[in-house]
């Protein structure tokens, strides 16, 4: 397998030979305005350019995968950019029928079962984001649901990837892992904060935790150094993991960076 990151939550996993879009969210630097209540309120997003054109991103792809409908997981651009006949995996009904309204028309529900996607099994996992007594206040201000998804790709003849989306460490995140034992996780690593929400996404802690738990796991980090909530970056990530000897087993891909399993 190969997974390149793209930037924020956006990358491409080439999976059996299947390349798969996650989390599309193709806006120009600073294009949203600061994301209020939180601990940088003047800073525009994303903080990042792409690292490369969209029509290139985009080039070849199989199948979406929106693990949850945050316009930092699928936004404007993605919706005018992606072509309407591709294939999109989703959480819920609920999530469906956004797309649809998108004029999307090739949408498949995945589900905890499992679905077969040219030869290759998705499996819906769950997803905490963020605690939800701390976190719904402000998700209810904007008019964003809590729901999130996380995906696991099977095949025989491939690593077991689980892609964990936007959650903090949880029982969830056990049961994955002890449920299909995923050589390789992606995790959305950048503590994103509200006010007194908590993390949404995880951080440090939860890393550690997920190593702790998983110890032979590879863990890539994702969704980092791109929206204004978010509470931790690249460089404080990874002199976190050298400082707890974990650099073996937790990698931090840089925009536009490429890792081959």
């Amino acid at each position: 397998m190969n997974i390149k990151q793209i930037r924020c939550a956006t990358s491409v996993i080439v999976f059996f030979d299947q390349k798969f879009l996650i989390d599309p969210m193709f806006a120009p630097k600073d294009f949203y305005p600061p994301i209020p209540m939180c601990a940088t309120p003047d800073l525009r997003w994303p903080i990042a350019d792409l690292p490369e054109i969209c029509d290139e991103i985009i080039k070849g792809i199989d199948a979406v995968i929106m693990t949850h409908y945050h316009s930092d997981h699928f936004d404007e651009f993605a919706i005018n950019i992606l072509p309407k006949e591709i294939k999109v995996f989703v959480q819920d009904e609920f999530d469906r029928n956004v797309l649809e309204d998108f004029g999307f028309k090739n949408i498949e529900i995945l589900k905890e079962e499992g679905n077969e996607f040219n030869g290759i099994k998705l499996y819906k996992t769950n997803c905490i984001h963020g605690i939800k007594e701390t976190t719904m206040p402000y998700f209810e201000m904007v008019g964003i649901r809590h729901e999130a998804m996380g995906v696991v790709f099977e095949h025989k003849h491939e690593k077991t990837l689980y892609l964990a989306g936007d959650t903090i460490w949880c029982d969830y995140v056990k049961n994955a892992i002890d449920k299909f034992n995923p050589d390789v996780a992606v995790v959305n690593a950048a503590d994103a904060r509200l006010e007194n929400s908590g993390s949404i996404i995880m951080g440090k802690k939860d890393i550690m935790e997920l190593h702790r738990y998983a110890p032979n796991l590879k863990i890539i980090a994702s969704h980092m150094d791109c929206v204004g909530h978010a509470t931790l970056n690249r460089k404080q990530l990874g002199e976190f993991v050298e400082k707890e000897g974990i650099e073996n087993f937790v990698m931090i891909p840089k925009d536009g960076e490429a890792i081959e399993i």
